[in-house]
Parts: C-alpha cells; sequence; structure tokens
C-alpha cells in the first residue's frame, strides 16, 4: 500500500514537474514577445497563449494606484466596458438554449409596456446593434450628466429610455447605443424575475469557475486589487457604473478570467452548437460585428484565423480579447490609462500573428 502510494505520488510529481518545465518554456519564448510589442509606458496586463493546451503567459506593467505607486499584478482587476456585452448575448443564448427566450420573437411578449414599433424588434436586432430604436440614454446624458448616477435598474430604465419613436427601420441601420442593451438586461429581468446580474452570475461566470468577475458598483475604485483608471495626462478617468447599464459595460475582470470565459464559451458545453453559431456569425459585415461583439479574420503564421474579437472602453479602462475559435489561442490586453482602441488593436494583432 504504501509503495502504491509512493508511486503514484512519484507520478503526480513527475507530471508537475513535466508542466512547470513546459510553463517555463513557454515564459522563456513568449514573455519578451509581449515585452516586445508593448510600448514601454504600457500601464496593465497583457496576456498571451499560443493554444488551448499551452500555458497563459502573462504580462503586467504600470501602477494600478498612482497616488500609492501601487503595481498593476497579473491578478489585477479591471473595468471590461462593452465586453459585458458580448458575456451578455452568451446569457441570452443561454436562455434560448433553454427555451425561455427566443432570438427572432418580439420584444413585447415580455415589455408588453413599450409601444408598439419598439415592442415589435426583436432581441437579435437589439444585440446586433440594428433595432433603429434611438439611444434615448445617450440623447438624455447629452442634456443631464448628472443621469449618469441614476439608481434605477433595467426594466425602469428600458420604458423610460427605450420607448423612443424609431430612427430607422429594425434591422436596417447600426447603431451602437447603450439604450439597446438596457433593454436587453429588461428582457432578461422579465423572463427570469431576478436581477439581470444574478442571472449572469448563475448561467455564465459560475459555470466557467472564475473568481475575480462580477459587477461593479458605486466605490469600485477604491476596492483592494482594482486598477484605477486615469486619463493620458494623468488624472483619474473612472466612470460611474449605473445598474441600468449593468449589461453593456459594468464587469470587471482579469486576463486569466477572460480567457477562462473564452474558454467555457467556445470549447465546452456551456452553449449549444447552434448558439455558438450564432455568436460567431456576422451580422453587421461592415463592423465585423456579430452578437455582443466582433468575429474578425486575420493573417498569421498559420495562415487565415478567424477570431472572437471584443473590445471594451469605458472611461480610462480599455480592453481587448482576442480568441482563435479553432485551436484556442488567445491575446487579452487590459490597460487602465486610456490607450486609443487603434493602438491595443494593432498591439493585439501582431502578438497574434507572431505568437
Amino acid at each position: 500500500m504504501q509503495r502504491r502510494q509512493f508511486i503514484r505520488l512519484s507520478s503526480l510529481a513527475a507530471t508537475a514537474a513535466m508542466l512547470s518545465g513546459c510553463a517555463a518554456v513557454a515564459n522563456l519564448t513568449t514573455r519578451p514577445l509581449i515585452e516586445r510589442h508593448l510600448p514601454g509606458d504600457y500601464s496593465g496586463v497583457a496576456a498571451v497563449r499560443k493554444d488551448a493546451r499551452s500555458t497563459l503567459v502573462i504580462h503586467a506593467g504600470g501602477l494600478a494606484l498612482r497616488e500609492e505607486k501601487q503595481p498593476n499584478t497579473k491578478d489585477t482587476r479591471f473595468l471590461i466596458g462593452s465586453m459585458t456585452k458580448w458575456l451578455t448575448a452568451v446569457t441570452v443564448l443561454r436562455l434560448a438554449d433553454m427555451g425561455k427566450l427566443d432570438l427572432d420573437a418580439p420584444i413585447a411578449r415580455h415589455l408588453p409596456e413599450l409601444p408598439a414599433a419598439n415592442g415589435a424588434v426583436t432581441l437579435r436586432q437589439l444585440m446586433s446593434n440594428r433595432s433603429g430604436i434611438p439611444n434615448g440614454l445617450g440623447e438624455a446624458l447629452r442634456k443631464d450628466k448628472a443621469l449618469e448616477k441614476l439608481e434605477i435598474g433595467p426594466v425602469e430604465a428600458a420604458l423610460r429610455f427605450g420607448a423612443g419613436a424609431l430612427a430607422s427601420a429594425p434591422g436596417e441601420r447600426w447603431d451602437y447605443s447603450y439604450t439597446n442593451w438596457i433593454l436587453v438586461a429588461a428582457v432578461v429581468e422579465r423572463v427570469r424575475k431576478e436581477p439581470f446580474t444574478e442571472t449572469v452570475e448563475e448561467l455564465v461566470l459560475a459555470p466557467a469557475g472564475v473568481r475575480d468577475t462580477s459587477f461593479a458598483a458605486t466605490g469600485y475604485e477604491d476596492e483592494v486589487g482594482m486598477a484605477v483608471a486615469y486619463s493620458a495626462t494623468g488624472q483619474r478617468k473612472t466612470p460611474s457604473v449605473p445598474p441600468m447599464l449593468a449589461a453593456s459595460g459594468t464587469l470587471y475582470s482579469t486576463a486569466r478570467d477572460l480567457v477562462a470565459l473564452a474558454d467555457a464559451v467556445y470549447a465546452t458545453r456551456l452553449l449549444s452548437d447552434k448558439a455558438r453559431k450564432e455568436l460567431s456569425t456576422i451580422a453587421v459585415a461592415s463592423e465585423e460585428y456579430a452578437l455582443g461583439g466582433r468575429v474578425k479574420t486575420i493573417t498569421t503564421k498559420q495562415g487565415a484565423r478567424t477570431l472572437a474579437w471584443v473590445t471594451g472602453s469605458m472611461g480610462g479602462y480599455k480592453s481587448l480579447l482576442a480568441y482563435d475559435l479553432a485551436d484556442g489561442r488567445a491575446v487579452v490586453l487590459l490597460n487602465n490609462t486610456d490607450m486609443p482602441q487603434p493602438e491595443l488593436a494593432k498591439i493585439a494583432t501582431a502578438l497574434f500573428e507572431n505568437v
């Protein structure tokens, strides 16, 4: 018995040593690649994984909290902005798989208080930003900036800001607006009879096994482990996180969790094959936009690769996840100094092409 246990422990030790050795090799080859493509003053986290079988290599640089000279680390959390829309779409697709929602049914089924034309819009049109419903919240914010701190939920916000006369026929025109996603969250709340955030936690975050991803609340920037966002000139640029925007931009996460979420979405049975196809099918060709995120094709040393390309921008937080749908190669960039999105995209593309 003792000898058998010794052999088993020896085997486990050997396996651990082998995995440790593989991780060391990945670090030796990938870390210099990351550092070579990042600007010297990059503040945030960059992570690269060669494929689903490889170790995720994470580089952290700059400061999470400038006032106290706290550095960013591989475990630092960042608001991920519009990446939240991608996870909202995953949540809706899970509910569709469960028979609770129909992407092509009029949302009036769940929000009968809306005007008839608005109620005729579908979840698919909302999640591809082609609803035709005007951005009522955006217009209201232009008139009264104090609405950023309005503490109302998605249903009340949907009926308040999503009832304007259609600006175009549903499905006809692209309009990337908060209001589309407020309406999506409101539909989810009506179906589930619980807060939208709890549904996302239960149907997506918990099954993915992530521990450092959740919805930010007022005062989030003071929490331990959270990066504070700054403008390019060094002033704090931390946005408000009103509950009504939960579906479009108030999640925070880490590089490791984002890759784990992508693995759960694209490489497990979290979604049905049909739902994954919906999530990865471009609906707006001019924007490379599917449902809640983009799908891009880039050329690498291995040829053309199709990627889930999910980006976020909220205040001084900028984020990007590029994930190869075929083999799980991944690049994550999280920045807390308001780096322009085109610069972030250039870095991510270079990393993906050369890893």
